[in-house]
């Protein structure tokens, strides 16, 4: 009987101290530390891998004419861009395909400024909302067939952007042909300042 009891009071003080030491660390992730004392702080991180993605179309037709009065030739539909990602991304041009195959004697223009047989194309980020830009100041030139890093657009976390194509052709390029102009976009993640 008496090992018993022994056995009880042994039972009813360990389960004592252990939900004393329970409380004490309940109460201790709330507790204030006072100037000149110390404790401890369990801090769990955890790492999240980051999705970049951004919609913008695949298929863009443009008109260009010399007959347009404006710097800028190009008739083209806006471009809408929006970054689905929950950081800000930039998205760049690293190479262009041109093929001018079905305009005779034509030539392409890496800078935007054109000869009487070359063509210029190029990216131009959005200025006036829905407006068509005239002018080629601030164009991203596209340079044919050769590889780039062409900043085009910088978004922030699921921003919307859009961007024109925009160019310029010499007096002497035929006007009754098509020819194919196909960038490859990348996007990265970068920071906005």
């Amino acid at each position: 009987m008496k090992k018993r009891t022994i056995f009880l009071q042994f039972a009813l003080a360990a389960s004592l101290v252990f939900s004393t030491i329970a409380s004490a660390a309940s109460a201790a992730s709330t507790k204030d530390i006072p100037i000149g004392g110390s404790g401890q702080m369990e801090m769990v991180g955890t790492i999240e891998p980051t999705i970049l993605s951004v919609t913008m179309p695949t298929f863009v037709p443009f008109n260009i004419s010399s007959s347009i009065t404006y710097q800028n030739k190009v008739v083209s539909p806006r471009i809408n861009v929006k970054n689905n990602s929950n950081v800000p991304v930039q998205i760049d041009v690293a190479y262009t395909k041109v093929n001018l195959s079905k305009i005779k004697d034509a030539q392409w223009s890496n800078t935007g400024t054109v000869k009487e047989n070359q063509i210029a194309i190029g990216l131009k980020q959005e200025e006036i909302e829905n407006e068509m830009p005239e002018t080629l100041a601030h164009a991203k030139w596209l340079k044919a067939n050769v590889a780039q890093d062409t900043n085009v657009m910088i978004l922030d976390a699921n921003q919307k952007g859009a961007m024109y194509v925009v160019g310029t052709l010499g007096q002497k390029v035929s006007e009754n042909a098509t020819f194919n102009v196909t960038p490859t976009f990348v996007v990265s993640r970068t920071s906005i300042d």
